[in-house]
């Protein structure tokens, strides 16, 4: 396996008269108000956001663009300290910035975004030193070098296409053992067959915990390890940061295998979450437990209860009192239970059909 350590390293210049590659400034007259969204081909409309591959939405090819004919670049967010991987060709507007050269193929650029991260937010910030495309090309990047002192663009490829191969492996055992751990597809009625019917959702638990924790402030934030803190929101199943586990949140974490009912929050009042795991959480969310609750039972009544969305918001927050009287629509056994043994079936045959998607694709890879 190919190390880090295999080469000698040396600092050259990123950018300018003896730079590795080039850095182009994209055109900022275009108006993202007035970006055209429907055309014969849809391209990725790229911005500095952190987020999904610095792509915020998908445009027309007929707007303004940058890139068409450079594959494998790398587009920049300067004040966001931002770096990401462009395979395709792709529509984008100010502040951003783009660079290109001749090494610069898909594993290489993959070997050199951490690289370029760790170089922007060591010397970008706000006091004084602001991201500019001066300071920007400035930058200098440590590389491993071949027998001649210069980079050696082959290891870099070596090293990042065998990571891949890992990953790739990794996450093929972990759909064999998922796949192994669902079994198999189950014939069940369609969804739209079977009966429904309301439940008064208090009297499906046996007991409802408020959050107990005392906000971040109290607590040391991990970027790993640790546990989790859930918060008011239904994103990434409600979890804000992880936190130590010491003497100081012991107390506050709650066991998990319940449903987390959000009270309040940005635009998430009414949804609702499951929680396997044991886990911190705010105050803004109420837990629901009962001994009927797996983890396929659970992400099927959340996905019936967060139709009860449309009834909360800024103006009328859910708590407590309004808890005890909402209604879940649920699949209904003939004696007017709720047919859990249907809905755990139910999920698991929805994730099998996934996992197998899933194989299929990773191998056509």
């Amino acid at each position: 396996m190919t190390k880090l350590t295999d080469r000698a390293w040396k600092g050259f210049d990123a950018f300018g008269p003896k730079g590795l590659f080039e850095i182009h400034t994209t055109n900022s007259s275009i108006d993202k108000k007035r970006l055209v969204l429907d055309g014969p081909e849809i391209v990725p409309y790229v911005t500095r956001s952190a987020d999904n591959n610095g792509v915020a939405l998908f445009v027309s090819d007929k707007n303004y663009s940058y890139g068409f004919d450079l594959p494998d670049v790398i587009t920049v967010g300067l004040d966001t300290q931002t770096a990401f991987y462009q395979p395709y060709k792709f529509v984008t507007g100010q502040n951003i910035q783009i660079i290109t050269g001749e090494h610069l193929t898909p594993l290489v650029i993959q070997f050199l975004l951490p690289l370029l991260r760790t170089q922007m937010t060591a010397k970008f910030n706000w006091g004084g030193n602001g991201a500019t495309l001066s300071r920007m090309k400035r930058l200098r990047l440590m590389l491993p070098i071949d027998d001649n002192g210069q980079p050696d663009y082959d290891f870099m490829s070596d090293y990042v296409r065998e990571r891949l191969s890992q990953k790739r492996q990794s996450y093929l055992d972990y759909v064999h053992d998922r796949l192994a751990e669902l079994g198999t597809v189950q014939s069940l009625p369609a969804i739209n067959s079977v009966d429904w019917k309301p439940f008064v959702i208090s009297e499906l638990f046996s007991k409802f915990v408020g959050g107990k924790g005392k906000g971040l402030v109290h607590l040391r934030q991990v970027d790993s390890g640790g546990i989790e803190y859930l918060g008011a929101t239904n994103r990434n199943n409600g979890v804000l940061c992880r936190v130590a586990l010491d003497d100081v949140s012991k107390s506050m974490v709650q066991s998990g295998n319940c449903i987390g009912f959000i009270k309040n929050g940005d635009g998430a009042a009414g949804y609702a979450i499951y929680k396997k795991e044991p886990f911190i959480s705010t105050t803004d969310v109420i837990y629901g437990y009962a001994d009927w609750l797996n983890p396929y039972t659970g992400l099927f009544f959340v996905g019936s209860q967060d139709l009860i969305r449309p009834k909360y918001g800024h103006g009328y927050k859910r708590n407590a009192r309004h808890l005890r009287v909402d209604k879940v629509m649920l699949p209904a056994m003939p004696d007017g239970t709720p047919d859990y043994d249907y809905m755990e079936q139910y999920v698991k045959n929805k994730m099998i059909q996934k996992y197998n998607d899933y194989l299929q694709y990773i191998n056509a890879r």
